[in-house]
């Protein structure tokens, strides 16, 4: 006597399995609601000038701060092989003194930086007030 599996599920030209659901009521909008839905659009436009202006504005890339720590976490790393592999003590301990006294000081600097660069860019969109 042999068991026979049931049968596969079809599949999705993806290599997984179908959509359970799917959504035969999608169609394209037609004229009417296209009207209904631009009327939205200009009132949200005129509601709020400055979501439609960030909405709108083209995406500038900020200078992330993973970057930085990115750049930071790989000094340390060559720093620590370059301890490991240096063979006299006193060498050794004037890296580590380095390092020690180094990484707050990049840290501070970077801080400074990002408040300095955050007070330019709201004084230049206009906004004034004071960050405590």
């Amino acid at each position: 006597m042999s068991v026979t599996p049931p049968p596969l599920p079809p599949s999705s030209p993806g290599g997984g399995t179908g959509d359970p659901d799917p959504h035969p009521s999608a169609r394209p909008l037609d004229r009417d609601e296209e009207l209904r839905l631009s009327a939205l659009e200009q009132e949200l436009r005129r509601s709020d000038p400055r979501l439609d202006t960030e909405l709108t504005a083209p995406h500038r890339p900020s200078r992330a701060a993973g970057g930085r720590a990115d750049r930071i976490l790989q000094a340390v790393a060559i720093t620590v092989i370059v301890l490991v592999l240096v063979p006299g003590d006193w060498i050794a301990g004037l890296l580590s003194f380095g390092l020690l006294l180094g990484i707050p000081v990049v840290m501070a600097w970077i801080a400074v930086r990002a408040h300095r660069e955050n007070i330019a860019r709201d004084q230049a969109e206009g906004r004034d007030d004071e960050r405590p």
